[in-house]
């Protein structure tokens, strides 16, 4: 199959997805409880990949590493909707995962969690050529994003997180929460990552709005230094969601920048020093 020349650049849409607290699962379960839970989980998972590679086989392939699934959408064929269809997967991952928690509660199993890293950029074809034996290989910095971000899921007890360029090419059919900045291999600049809360055209209760605008002016301030003003909008934020690790994490970053202030002599960005 023609894969383009190695000087070819090429669009796509990374998606990682791996099972968060795994090792919990295998202190939880006996060997074939966790084995018949896996199959499950897999094949669950396979049956959504599949309903988006439907006519689009050599558009999007995938792989299984461990327990870890990765989804290239727009290879080793250019794929024009490659951000839309991550997000779709990504979404009906979601889905399914949370109905597959519920049955496990259901049945007094330990539930299962999922955490989706979504990145999209341009990336040399020789970066996605198929080799013998292989589906196809994806390396490099560029793809390398969306794993970190599947990573950042846990940090901030995200389901699905996505790149800021992934959010541009889909900004228009899914809700987002700004989530935080990053800095990302080449780029002089932190970037945006967001947390994806649904579709345009899912409903979002007045409690999780309110916990939304909260968070974002939380954001502003915090972007503004001005960071007792932030820690307010972030405890409300916590009064109204006690769960939300992204708000729990801004709070803590107030209370060391209200100790120790950023100089005022250093540019500030808005990133955490690491991330």
């Amino acid at each position: 199959m023609e894969v383009g020349s190695l000087d070819e650049r090429r669009y796509v849409s990374v998606l990682f997805c791996d099972i968060s607290g795994y090792n919990t699962l295998t202190e939880k379960l006996s060997a074939s409880d966790l084995s018949a839970l896996l199959n499950e989980y897999f094949e669950m998972m396979g049956e959504t990949v599949s309903k988006f590679k439907e006519n689009r086989e050599h558009q999007i392939l995938s792989a299984c590493i461990g327990n870890r699934i990765i989804v290239v959408f727009g290879s080793p064929l250019q794929l024009e909707d490659h951000a839309w269809l991550a997000m779709q997967t990504a979404n009906q991952m979601s889905r399914r995962v949370g109905e597959f928690k519920n049955n496990l509660l259901a049945s007094n199993k330990p539930a299962i969690k999922i955490g989706i890293g979504i990145h999209s950029d341009s990336v040399p074809s020789r970066n996605l050529s198929a080799t013998k034996g292989m589906d196809f290989m994806a390396i490099g910095a560029d793809v390398h994003v969306g794993y970190r971000l599947e990573g950042i899921c846990k940090q901030y007890g995200c389901n699905i997180v996505i790149s800021e360029k992934t959010y541009q090419l889909c900004k228009e059919k899914i809700r987002v929460r700004e989530l935080d900045f990053i800095r990302l291999p080449g780029e002089i600049r932190p970037v945006t990552i967001y947390e994806y809360l649904g579709l345009d055209s899912d409903t979002i209760s007045d409690h999780k709005q309110a916990a939304l605008k909260h968070y974002q002016k939380g954001r502003e301030h915090y972007l503004n230094r001005k960071f007792a003003l932030a820690m307010g909008e972030f405890a409300k934020v916590m009064e109204l969601e006690s769960n939300d690790k992204a708000a729990a994490i801004q709070l803590k970053r107030c209370q060391h920048w209200l100790k120790t202030p950023p100089p005022d002599d250093v540019e500030w960005d808005g990133c955490w020093p690491g991330n």
